[in-house]
C-alpha cells in the first residue's frame, strides 16, 4: 500500500509537473508576445512624444510671430494716427474751402489746347502718327509725330491753328 501510494503520488506529481511545465511554456509564449507588443507601443509612444514636442515648438514659434506682428501692427496704427493728426493740423482749414473746376487741382492740364475740339483733333492726329511709327518701326514717322507735337504746342501758345496752312493747301487742291 505504501508502494502504491508512492506510485500514485509520483504519477500525480508527474502530471502536476507536466501541467506546470505546459503552463510555464504558455506563460513564456504569452510573455514574449506581450513584450513584443510593449516594444511596439514604446516605439509609438516615443514617436508621439517627439511629435508632441515638435508641435509644441511650432505652436510657440507661431505664438511669438503672432505677438510680434500684433505689436508691429499696433505701432503702425499709432504711427498712422499720428500722421493723420499732423495732416489734420496742417490742413485743418482746407475742409471749409470749396473747390471749383476752374481751380488748379492735383491733376493739371498741361496742354490748354486739348480743351477745345480742334485741339483734341490735333492731339489725336499726332498720336495716330506716333502709334503708326511704333507699329511700323519708322524713325521718319516718329520724327514727323514729334514735329507735329512741337508745332501744336507752339501754335496753341500763340492761339493759332497749326494745320491752317495744310487745310488751306488741301482746300486749294480740291
Amino acid at each position: 500500500m505504501l508502494e502504491q501510494s508512492l506510485k500514485d503520488e509520483i504519477k500525480y506529481s508527474s502530471k502536476e509537473l507536466k501541467e506546470a511545465k505546459e503552463g510555464i511554456a504558455a506563460a513564456g509564449e504569452k510573455k514574449a508576445a506581450l513584450e513584443g507588443d510593449l516594444q511596439v507601443t514604446s516605439k509609438d509612444l516615443a514617436g508621439d512624444i517627439k511629435g508632441l514636442s515638435d508641435l509644441h515648438h511650432d505652436c510657440m514659434t507661431k505664438a511669438e510671430e503672432f505677438e510680434a506682428e500684433t505689436k508691429s501692427r499696433g505701432e503702425e496704427l499709432a504711427a498712422l494716427a499720428k500722421a493723420k493728426g499732423v495732416i489734420k493740423d496742417t490742413v485743418g482749414g482746407a475742409e471749409d474751402l470749396s473747390y471749383g473746376f476752374n481751380q488748379v487741382s492735383l491733376l493739371q492740364v498741361a496742354r490748354t489746347g486739348l480743351m477745345s475740339r480742334a485741339g483734341l483733333r490735333q492731339f489725336e492726329a499726332a498720336r495716330l502718327i506716333r502709334d503708326l511709327a511704333r507699329k511700323q518701326g519708322s524713325s521718319e514717322l516718329a520724327q514727323l509725330a514729334a514735329r507735329m507735337g512741337s508745332a501744336m504746342a507752339a501754335s496753341s501758345k500763340l492761339g493759332e491753328d497749326p494745320f491752317a496752312k495744310i487745310k488751306g493747301l488741301i482746300q486749294d487742291m480740291i
